[in-house]
């Protein structure tokens, strides 16, 4: 999209039942657009309306909470009223802030919208993890002028719009009936803001964060603010939501004193006896927690989870409640199920999975791999093959029977999903994507020529846990200069649901191969040199798949019909050197073909990682068009590159 210039823009209006005027959103169509983009023009309505394309926007409304009783404690047994109350649970950092902020991708610096944070909650729901844990209250530092969305905005300062983000989410927590943990402060590595930003502000070092009375005037600020907000949407302060389970003092505050634990429970506990208050030291079990100190806390990763349970309930046990507040990186469900069987048994109060992540409003899921592994990601609910170096579907259908267990009851039958909302298309290419549903395992695609149907079922069981921030399907059966309309259904083991509304009427302008590199069988020919990799995510902008290569290497596509456009979009970890394409017309006759530059984008997520010092990565875009009569495309290596996907636009 150049300055100056103009795009076709299509409306939609969010019909709001507590609106006078509709909240409208603006859908740019540029076919350049890995995703759509929407930009809302009001916020018209008295609830929060989430910004997105599709059948529905969803609204929170003030509404009576589900809950009747605030979660307390009795010795070392939390209690819901005269029940006790007990959770396999998961983390979901998503929930309440961009968890992968530091890529510094725009496209990734938002906060979640009232749709994304209901498809979370129907997760747990479903998987009856009564629990989830947010991470911590994100604070800039002053020089992170950039981070407009962070909670907190300088000491005592704070984002209205951000914080309306947890009015939606708390109003939803007591809809859908799960409790939240919220954690109001970081430490190991600062990330998202924490002791270090904290000190920043004042000029000191974060080592005076827990002594500092400047700097613990701050934090209380911060608690003070979080703890007597009103909720804009239920009217309730937040001291008086029973969907808050606890407030936990901060993530991984390993270096906390137990006296400046103590001060800070009961600075909170004076402004609100309604809460439970969780350590935030999660290094150590103290065999003499402060009185105000409620629930204690242990984080698991590279230690075998079953025997750590045993011993820190050991110490726990009689004085305070105790939970795993994170555990996992690791794939074995065997180790998975003697952990919960054990938290089971032994009397632990609950378990916290990390972590879990929901569907995206553009399509797809969110996604997350650890920095430091070359496996490991975030879980994505039922579980997908794409999800297989961390036994994703074992791992989680284990937690699943635990969430039920831990409250005592039989493990149902996984609930039909709600339908899918197609997405408008970016372009007239015949790339699909949709809104998924909590607990689909798959989507069938229909087309039509009218929007009452006939339907033809064009693809089955297709996955949205392949794709990563991009469209999901091409339709390579579509007929050009012909108008179709489409909708989706989703599935899984219990049945498939009602179609999504239809789509159209769509006419297309090419036909498109697409390669995200899942494997090697989409290309003619290639060198034996390639690999695919499927490793460290994270540090190329959490897309999925790459066709590694170097010098001498090559891939050759055939098209059914003559191929018009090309667009690659490539990893280099040095200075970046184009392939080479060159297109032939089937009679041995090859060109040179030149790819324009549309792009260069130079992610900054690990500077801070230390395993991962130096693999700075730049993600490149070309396109080009291809001479007429193309119907073979070569792409030859001209130095080291990953291929991360790669689109061939041809007609019948």
């Amino acid at each position: 999209m150049e300055a100056g210039g103009t795009i076709p823009v299509r409306l939609f209006e969010n019909r709001c039942e507590t609106a006078r005027i509709p909240e409208t959103v603006v859908y740019i169509m540029n076919s350049k657009l890995a995703a759509p983009l929407l930009l809302s023009v009001s916020f018209a309505c008295g609830s929060i309306v989430a910004a997105q394309a599709g059948d529905a926007f969803p609204v929170v409304q003030e509404s009576k909470s589900v809950f009747e009783h605030f979660i307390t404690r009795d010795g070392d047994r939390l209690m819901e009223g005269n029940e006790e109350f007990r959770f396999a649970g998961a983390n979901m950092p998503g929930l309440s802030l961009p968890y992968d902020y530091t890529l510094r991708l725009p496209d990734r610096l938002a906060l979640p919208t009232v749709w994304e944070q209901s498809d979370g909650l129907k997760t747990a729901v479903q998987m009856n993890a009564r629990v989830v844990r947010l991470w911590n209250l994100a604070m800039r530092g002053p020089d992170d002028d950039w981070m407009d969305w962070a909670y907190v905005q300088g000491p005592g300062r704070f984002s209205e719009e951000a914080f309306k983000t947890l009015d939606n989410l708390l109003a939803l927590a007591n809809r859908y009936r799960i409790r939240i943990i919220f954690s109001l402060g970081a430490e190991r590595g600062d990330y998202l803001g924490g002791v270090g930003e904290y000190s920043a502000w004042r000029g000191k070092d974060r080592s005076e964060f827990y002594t500092d009375e400047q700097l613990k005037n701050d934090y209380k600020a911060t608690l003070r603010y979080v703890v007597n907000r009103r909720n804009t949407v239920t009217g309730q302060l937040y001291r008086d939501d029973k969907a808050i389970l606890a407030w936990q003092l901060g993530n991984e505050l390993r270096t906390a004193p137990l006296d400046w634990e103590a001060e800070m429970a009961s600075f909170l506990k004076s402004m609100d006896p309604n809460h439970l208050v969780m350590a935030g030291n999660d290094d150590r079990v103290p065999d003499d927690p402060p009185d105000d100190l409620d629930i204690l806390v242990r984080h698991y990763y590279g230690l075998d989870w079953e025997e750590e349970v045993r011993k820190d309930w050991a110490i726990a046990k009689g004085k305070r409640p105790f939970i795993v507040g994170e555990y996992g990186l690791e794939k074995d469900i065997g180790l998975m199920r003697r952990f919960h069987e054990e938290v089971y048994r032994n009397g632990a109060s609950g378990s916290l999975i990390w972590s879990i992540y929901f569907h995206h409003r553009f399509g797809g899921f969110y996604w997350h791999q650890i920095f430091t592994r070359p496996s490991i990601g975030s879980f994505h609910w039922p579980g997908f093959a794409s999800g297989a170096a961390h036994n994703e579907r074992g791992m989680l259908h284990v937690l699943r029977e635990y969430g039920f267990r831990m409250e005592g009851l039989e493990v149902p039958d996984m609930p039909v999903p709600e339908k899918p909302s197609l997405l408008p298309m970016t372009g007239d290419l015949p790339l699909l994507t949709w809104r998924g549903s909590a607990g689909a395992s798959g989507y069938d695609i229909e087309r039509s020529e009218s929007a009452s149907g006939p339907w033809k079922l064009v693809a089955q069981d297709v996955s949205d846990a392949s794709v990563a921030y991009r469209p999901l399907y091409a339709d390579s059966s579509a007929e050009l200069g012909r108008d179709y309309f489409y909708r989706v259904r989703a599935r899984n083991s219990s049945g498939v649901s009602e179609p999504s509304g239809p789509l159209g009427p769509l006419r297309f302008r090419a036909k498109v191969l697409v390669d995200e590199f899942h494997d090697l069988q989409r290309a003619e020919e290639h060198s034996k040199g390639l690999r695919i990799d499927n490793s460290y995510n994270g540090v190329y902008a959490e897309y999925l798949f790459r066709c590694e290569g170097k010098e001498g290497d090559f891939l050759l596509y055939k098209t059914p019909g003559a191929a018009s456009a090309l667009r690659l979009w490539a990893f280099y970890s040095d200075a970046s050197r184009p392939p080479r394409i060159s297109v032939s017309t089937g009679k041995g006759q090859w060109k040179s073909v030149a790819l324009n530059e549309v792009s260069a984008t130079k992610l900054q997520s690990f500077e801070k990682v230390r395993q991962l010092r130096g693999m700075k990565r730049t993600l490149v875009e070309y396109e080009g068009s291809l001479p007429t009569g193309s119907h073979e495309v070569r792409i030859d290596w001209q130095g080291a590159m990953k291929l991360d996907r790669m689109e061939i636009e041809y007609g019948e």
